[in-house]
This record gives C-alpha cells, sequence and structure tokens, in this order.
C-alpha cells in the first residue's frame, strides 16, 4: 500500500538505537505479561505498526535497559491507550476523566501498581516507576507536567467528541495537539534517556520553548495526514479536517498546504538554532552549551524519526476497529 501525507525535506539524518530487536522482543514479552496483548494478531499489530523503530529513532542513544523501556512505552501509549480512546470508552468525558485521574495519581505518587484493577493502569504504574528511575527532581517534576497534559488533553477530547466542537484554525488547534501527541513528554524523556539534561533555568527560554512547538506542529501535521482513514471514519481531530473547513478545499489541496505548513515549520526550526540558539550558546558555560545541543538533537530526532516511521507503518492504512479481547483494558479504571 502506498503511504503518502504531508511530504517535506529535513536535514537531519534517521539515527537507529542499536537495541531495536532487543527492545522489540523485551516490549512483547511485558505487553504479554501485562495482559495488554492477546493472541497472535495482537503480537503482529505491534510488529507490524513498528512500535519498537519508532522508540529506536526517538531514542537513538538509549541504554539497551531504556530502549526496551521505551520500547513499552510505545506499546502501552498506542494499543491500550490511545486505541481505547479512540472508540466508545473516548466518548464518556466521565470514563475518560476517571482513567486519566488514575494515571495522573500514579505520576504524583498516589499509588502503586497493584491496587488497580484495570490492565492499562496497573501496567502504566509499572512502566512509570522505570521511565522516571534516576531522574533528577526537576526533570521528573517537568515529565510529570507534561504526561499530565497529555492525559489532560485525552478528556479535553473527549469533550470535544461529545459536544462536536471543532477547531476553526491550525493555531488554535496546535496548542491542543502538542498536548495529545505527548510531544514534549516524549522530548522530556529524551533527555533522561539521551544522557543529556536542560537546566531548568534554561528549559523556559523563549527560544527553547519555539524549536520545540515546532518540532509539536511538524509531527502533528504529518502524523495527521497519514491517520485520515482512521480519523475520517471515527471524526477525531485532524489537521487536514482543520485546513479542508478553514479554506473550503478538498483534501489534496489541503494535504499540499499541510506540507507546505510542515516545510516552512522545518525551515524556521532551521533558521531559529542558525540565529537564535547560537547566540545563546555563546551566552553559557560549556556543560550547559552541551545540553543545549543535546536538546537540539532530540528535536531532530523527534521530527525525523516519527517522517520515518509514519511511512514503515501500517498503523494507519486502514480504520482501526478495537477487537474484541480488548474491551476490558480499561474496566475499573479509577474505582
Amino acid at each position: 500500500m502506498t503511504r503518502t501525507g504531508a511530504v517535506f525535506t529535513v536535514p537531519w539524518p534517521l539515527r537507529v538505537n542499536p537495541h531495536l530487536d532487543q527492545a522489540r522482543d523485551s516490549a512483547l514479552d511485558w505487553m504479554r505479561r501485562s495482559g495488554l496483548l492477546d493472541g497472535e494478531q495482537a503480537a503482529q499489530d505491534f510488529v507490524d505498526w513498528r512500535l519498537a523503530e519508532v522508540a529506536a529513532f526517538f531514542y537513538p542513544h538509549a541504554s539497551a535497559e531504556d530502549c526496551c523501556t521505551a520500547a513499552q512505552m510505545m506499546g502501552w501509549y498506542f494499543l491500550p491507550f490511545d486505541d481505547q480512546l479512540d472508540g466508545e470508552a473516548g466518548r464518556d468525558p466521565r470514563t475518560v476523566a476517571a482513567v486519566c485521574n488514575a494515571l495522573i495519581g500514579i505520576m504524583h505518587g498516589a499509588t502503586g501498581p497493584q491496587p488497580h484493577a484495570a490492565p492499562t493502569v496497573r501496567a502504566f504504574a509499572d512502566l512509570w516507576s522505570r521511565m522516571v528511575r534516576g531522574m533528577s527532581l526537576p526533570l521528573r517534576t517537568r515529565v510529570a507536567f507534561n504526561w499530565a497534559s497529555y492525559f489532560s488533553s485525552q478528556v479535553t477530547e473527549a469533550m470535544d467528541r461529545t459536544t462536536g466542537f471543532a477547531y476553526r484554525d491550525l493555531a488554535d488547534y496546535f496548542s491542543l495537539r502538542a498536548a495529545t501527541t505527548c510531544a514534549f513528554g516524549q522530548n522530556d524523556l529524551g533527555e533522561k534517556w539521551g544522557g543529556t539534561e536542560v537546566p531548568p533555568e534554561l528549559w523556559h527560554h523563549p527560544v527553547l520553548q519555539r524549536m520545540r512547538q515546532l518540532g509539536a506542529d511538524v509531527v502533528a501535521l504529518r502524523n495527521d495526514s497519514m491517520s485520515l482513514r482512521h480519523e475520517d471514519v471515527t471524526g477525531g481531530h485532524n489537521a487536514i479536517h482543520v485546513i479542508q473547513r478553514s479554506r473550503g478545499c478538498t483534501r489534496q489541496e489541503a494535504l499540499v498546504e499541510a506540507s507546505r505548513h510542515a516545510q516552512e515549520k522545518v525551515d524556521e526550526l532551521v533558521e531559529l538554532e542558525e540565529r537564535a540558539l547560537s547566540r545563546l550558546l555563546r551566552a553559557v558555560d560549556e556543560s550547559r552549551r552541551a545540553a543545549l545541543r543535546g536538546y537540539a538533537d532530540i528535536i531532530h530526532d523527534w521530527i525525523r524519526g516519527d517522517y520515518e516511521w509514519e511511512r514503515i507503518t501500517t498503523r494507519h492504512d486502514e480504520h482501526r476497529v478495537m477487537p474484541d479481547w480488548a474491551s476490558g483494558l480499561l474496566v475499573g479504571a479509577g474505582s
């Protein structure tokens, strides 16, 4: 099947973690033990959706242990959680809120893995403890904030599905979309698993804010343009739908427009790094320069890795229907 969507060029190479195969095996084993996979087809979906690959693309410098955790996280993120909320559960804001409250509570230390009845919540508790192990307090606090934003955005989407709310322009939509992809939370993990950490007094610098927002926007455009077969059916938010509505244009014209937007944002990021990041680098000491350069690489890996993953995954080939065995993965969440 030909997979097309927003098309643009980036100047950064694709980097692949050398522990990819080990991470794939580890994630399959963990998901089976956690009750998140049932049967050979579910396991084959994990492989065909290239969920270990996306972890290896986003975190090319992670150790073997951390790359395995990253692949498990991608399996959890895409298989039992994201797709669950695209189904009937995602049209009940109270149910989504209960699930997300339980997940946010785990991040804030309210509970451990054992009390949770729902396999999805119980598995996240196990996962979270390893995601943040060894983090500095500033980074752990930031990761929890950005992942809480991700979970909160799921409640927002559930309410939007119920009310039929639709975004009128991309600028408003992008502010939510950065949260619904967990872009900043994924970038935070890139610091932990990339061996670099931006000091808290620099992470809020306007240059870094703009860099990560550009990265989030580019990935949103690419992902939304590739996932239309699913979201044409579910009616979920999608940048291509926003462009078609706001411009009154055809699908093909909207894809051309999305490609143009994405290329402009990539070009802005390149220019921003050459002009403004370089100035910032000259103003700080060597250890901070290394952290800032590492952060730029994290954004590059995020954009380049997603572009490649969207090209090779079969996840977007057709509208996804939740299998019967998965109907119980969120039952009891929040109780």
